[in-house]
């Protein structure tokens, strides 16, 4: 008999990719506008969540386009003014800012939990540390530098003093194999096959992390009843310059068209970005659990296209 799991964004990037490869091991449900349910409707996620026996929620449903965000950042420091008012409610349901999305949204899942005591699995991201440091254990003090990392830390301190068992999952640049919505990586493979030129950042530093090792890696964490925090990335830092030629190289592609930039020169006009964003995956390495490095990461999803393409 299936485990009974309820989920937000399980038609996304990540998401989806637990339905795929999970769809033996647990009965899916989503909670999601695709069937009817705004993560904004408080009383409707309620619903959701008092008529279903599941013991967990994961939430995955957020906004994640980091420039998409910042442009959000006044309207949600305006209607912060009159937070409790039912005309900034109104409005944030309406315009779906990063606030509304990642912090109120949050709270609506958070509260439906709190009264059911449902354990929550919070997916949040390594956008929430400011990048001043060598590397980063969960311990160490997030300090976000732009609106989407501040909105989903402010996330993160909701989850933790819920009172609710919990799991947050620090994810960081996500990739898989094929999606109606490209990743970086896919973008970046697209845009070598078409032969056309990349300006490619040299001094941010990120840890891609394969897709499936992220489903993997959850499923574990939630079967064996563990809490806290935990980064859930790969297993090797690089810099985007970095992975575009690892790309190139492993996708027989034109590494010539790669070319340095760094990360002021590319980001001007953008929200900022952290320089380093190494996130250690030590403490999930303790309970067996393996993460990818981007080398062999970037095998697997070319093994998984050419049997596709078969």
């Amino acid at each position: 008999m299936k485990t009974k799991i309820l989920a937000t964004g399980l038609t996304g990037l990540v998401g989806s990719r637990f339905t795929e490869l999970l769809d033996e091991v647990y009965e899916f449900e989503h909670i999601s506008l695709s069937k009817g349910i705004d993560i904004l409707d408080k009383n409707a996620v309620l619903d959701k969540v008092l008529s279903s026996d599941a013991t967990t929620v994961i939430h995955m449903a957020a906004k994640t386009n980091v420039d998409g965000c910042q442009e959000d950042k006044a309207r949600d420091k305006e209607l912060l003014e009159f937070k409790n008012s039912q005309e900034a409610e109104e409005a944030w349901r309406e315009e779906k800012t990063a606030w509304a999305i990642n912090v109120l949204g949050t709270q609506n899942v958070i509260e439906a939990c709190q009264k059911t005591n449902k354990k929550l699995v919070y997916v949040s991201t390594d956008f929430v540390f400011d990048g001043t440091k060598r590397s980063y254990l969960e311990e160490d003090a997030p300090n976000p530098i732009n609106w989407y990392a501040k909105t989903k830390y402010e996330g993160e301190k909701l989850v933790q003093n819920s009172g609710l068992d919990y799991i947050i999952g620090r994810i960081a640049y996500p990739y898989r194999a094929l999606f109606k919505r490209n990743d970086l990586i896919r973008v970046l493979i697209d845009k070598l096959q078409k032969s056309e030129k990349l300006n490619m950042v040299w001094d941010h530093i990120m840890v891609p992390t394969f897709i499936d090792d992220i489903v993997n890696a959850l499923d574990i964490l939630i079967r064996t009843e563990q809490k806290g925090i935990f980064h859930v990335v790969g297993s090797q830092k690089v810099s985007p310059y970095e992975a575009a030629l690892k790309i190139a190289r492993e996708f027989d592609l034109d590494e010539s068209l790669i070319s340095k930039i760094s990360r002021n020169e590319y980001f001007t006009g953008k929200a900022p970005r952290p320089f380093c964003l190494y996130l250690k995956n030590d403490k999930i390495s303790k309970l067996g659990i393996e993460m990818s490095t981007f080398d062999k990461g970037l095998i697997e999803i070319k093994n998984q296209i050419d049997r596709i393409h078969i």
